[in-house]
């Protein structure tokens, strides 16, 4: 006969803990990474080129340059604002009269 040996059997509560740390470690580690790279802090980005020359906004167009322009010269035209002699004035009514 041969002598027994207890059975190794998996436990199923170790195994979910394992699980879920691993599970937690990854999520946490992912994380990580995002916001690392958001923030452009991955040993593989490489580092944006510098600019030498100075940029000015604008430069080249035509209007945003140093010589001020004139503005155009206002066209008369029809006004959508009636003058104060146009309007018609209200009609006034004689003073009320009083009875003692």
């Amino acid at each position: 006969m041969q002598p027994t040996t207890p059975s190794r059997r998996p436990r199923p509560v170790l195994r979910g803990l394992v699980a879920l740390g691993l599970v937690l470690v990854l999520a946490i580690g992912g994380f990580g990474v995002y916001l690392a790279g958001v923030a452009g802090d991955l040993p593989w980005q490489t580092d944006p080129t510098r600019v030498v020359n100075a940029i000015t906004p604008f430069a080249g167009i035509p209007g945003f340059g140093d010589d001020p322009t004139e503005p155009p010269a206002a066209t008369p035209g029809p006004s959508s604002v009636a003058s104060p002699a146009a309007t018609p004035s209200p009609a006034t009514s004689p003073a009320p009269t009083t009875t003692p």
